[in-house]
């Protein structure tokens, strides 16, 4: 009797793991099929993607991570051309074994993803000629591959990447400066809001001493897998007044579109 009475929970924790694992197996499933739901339904989003690798023939490497905060544009980049791109029907032109450029997307939920360019070849006196199409590429990951139409994602991924700069322009840097110098002029409530800060400057009167600035930037909190808020306000420098901070307002839960145009810094 002591025998079944020691069977019967052993019984019941090998059905409960094994129920487990089969869970988690579908849930992977699931995952990995994510990605390419996400992008049938153009709604990417940068941070599901922990980094990019781009490669290409002649040796030349770069990561972009989403752990550096400048590197991130990167992504956004990558993520905004997916999201905008559109598909192309019929046969997917066939992937180069050696392409000239290589992008490869490590997904959070380690998902790999490919991109590169689609060739079409062709067979003449028994030499075999690829060339790549323009502004097409085959993305795919171990289970199947579709075809989109980017020029912005495939000049990018065939020269732009090579021009993407290690650090803040001055322009930018500049720019930070500034808002940061105006946001200190506000309530400690609002010390969060320093993401993808913009800063526009124009002159009062004409008077090279005096200028009205319009400041706007994201919750930094929002980062963090949260909804994301937008501060603007308006502030009035002058050599005869000081600082004068009008029009303060808090746009709460805003859009993925206006969350783009706030952090975009390309065509």
């Amino acid at each position: 009797m002591r025998k079944y009475i020691f069977i019967i929970p052993l019984l019941i924790g090998c059905l409960i793991i094994s129920h487990i694992q089969t869970t988690e197996a579908t849930n992977n499933m699931n995952q990995q099929l994510l990605f390419f739901e996400q992008l049938k339904t153009n709604s990417l989003k940068y941070e599901e993607v922990q980094n990019i690798k781009i490669e290409n023939d002649s040796g030349q490497r770069r990561v972009f991570s989403i752990n550096d905060g400048f590197q991130e544009r990167a992504l956004r980049k990558v993520v905004h051309w997916l999201n905008n791109s559109s598909r192309v029907n019929g046969t997917i032109e066939i992937s180069s074994k050696n392409p000239s450029n290589k992008m490869t997307l490590k997904m959070a939920n380690d998902e790999v993803i490919t991109i590169e360019p689609a060739y079409t070849c062709k067979v003449e006196i028994m030499q075999k000629t690829c060339t790549a199409k323009d502004g097409e590429l085959i993305v795919s990951d171990n289970s199947q591959k579709i075809q989109l139409k980017s020029q912005s994602l495939y000049d990018w991924l065939i020269v732009g990447w090579r021009k993407e700069s290690y650090g803040p322009t001055k322009e930018e840097l500049l720019e930070e400066a500034l808002y940061t110098r105006y946001l200190n002029e506000l309530e400690p409530s609002y010390s969060d809001f320093f993401m993808c800060p913009k800063i526009r400057i124009e002159p009062i009167d004409g008077d090279p001493r005096r200028h009205i600035i319009f400041a706007s930037a994201l919750n930094y909190s929002g980062h963090h897998g949260g909804d994301f808020d937008k501060l603007t306000f308006s502030v009035r420098d002058s050599n005869l007044t000081g600082l004068q901070v009008t029009n303060v307002k808090v746009e709460k839960h805003i859009s993925q579109e206006e969350i783009e145009k706030q952090c975009q810094t390309f065509d």
